[in-house]
């Protein structure tokens, strides 16, 4: 116990000077190429300047998806990444990956499963909590039972946490509904996606939805007025330059599609929600993959191309060529954060045979 205590405190202060001393010149980059032989997941490190062209090195994850597909990458956090295989969307395997220490723990399945539950709907979100000094990841799902409407019963939540390796159900009075496999984005503490409802009531049709990790708790913050009663093919959660994002995508008649980068200046004001720029008389849209530090905006095209847009000058231009749902992008972090969990799951599964 004491060596276990001392490798945490030994990761948590890396961690520190890491963030301290960040930068962005790495990019760790996945995505699923479609080739002769099937889909293949590539997990790329890209020097800043060099992506998509130049990459330093490709890295095996150790997480594979178990059916004819790929797994997708939840989110990450201090240099740590969540993958789920979602299989059909069923299997509800998961992990947690950190690849600088080359380093992974298994998640065991959740309460909520097809075999016990039947058939439902969920979506994930990953971070840390600074509270428990522990990384979360949460499940909302939605049991698809036609005796009721998603809007009318609140949603089984259940949360793990990586220090107690096990899952947890929690009491939630959740109003409105995640959409299925949405993006979340984890910023101060919480864990944030779009929510809607589908009655015919007078609350609004969309709205903020963040699940604090800290006291495990849903609150509802109002979104941008084009969001409120409007619908769109998508809307993305990101982070920038320390702001929460939104990016709602709509598609027109003449097929073209149009976004809108919104950021909230103030955390938690409604009213801050401010309008960034627009992105226009682009075809095929599907999603927002990333913002850079160049100020270039990645898109996800309908057809799988992985498109580069500049807000300065309204060109745009294809990178390279994927699955549209598969495109992530972020900064690698260096960090030991995992090694001691690691070590603790094989002393563990090592005593037990």
């Amino acid at each position: 116990m004491v060596l276990f205590n001392i490798k945490i405190y030994f990761a948590t202060h890396h961690l520190n000077k890491t963030t301290k001393t960040k930068n962005s010149d790495i990019l760790l980059f996945w995505y699923c190429s479609r080739e002769s032989n099937g889909e293949i997941e590539h997990y790329f490190l890209y020097p800043d300047e060099g992506f998509p062209d130049n990459h330093l090195e490709e890295l095996d994850c150790p997480f594979k998806s178990t059916w004819n597909g790929y797994s997708d990458i939840v989110g990450s956090c201090d240099g740590v990444f969540c993958l789920v295989d979602y299989g059909f969307g069923y299997n509800d395997m998961a992990a947690l990956w950190n690849p600088s220490i080359r380093k992974s723990v298994s998640i065991p399945r959740p309460n909520v499963t097809f075999t016990s539950h039947g058939s439902f709907v969920h979506s994930l979100g990953f971070g840390f909590d600074s509270i428990s000094n522990d990384y979360k990841l949460v499940r909302v799902v939605y049991l698809q039972d036609c005796s009721f409407d998603f809007d009318e019963v609140p949603p089984m939540v259940e949360v793990y946490t990586m220090r107690r390796g096990c899952w947890r159900m929690i009491t939630n009075d959740l109003k409105y509904v995640i959409r299925e496999q949405s993006a979340c984005a984890f910023l101060n503490g919480a864990c944030h996606w779009i929510g809607y409802n589908s009655l015919e009531r007078d609350e609004p049709r969309h709205a903020t939805v963040a699940f604090n990790l800290g006291d495990e708790v849903f609150v509802q913050m109002t979104v941008p007025d084009c969001l409120v009663w409007d619908d769109f093919i998508d809307v993305s959660f990101t982070v920038f330059d320390g702001m929460l994002s939104l990016v709602p995508c709509k598609k027109w008649l003449w097929e073209e599609t149009s976004c809108s980068v919104w950021v909230m200046k103030e955390y938690g004001v409604g009213e801050s929600w401010t309008k960034l720029f627009n992105i226009e008389h682009v075809e095929g849209i599907q999603r927002l993959v990333a913002f850079r530090e160049n100020n270039e905006v990645l898109l996800a095209g309908e057809h799988g191309e992985l498109i580069s847009y500049d807000p300065n000058t309204n060109n745009w231009d294809c990178k390279l060529f994927g699955d549209v749902d598969s495109f992530y992008l972020d900064t690698f972090v260096e960090s030991l954060v995992l090694l001691s969990e690691a070590d603790r799951v094989l002393v563990e599964n090592t005593s037990g045979n």
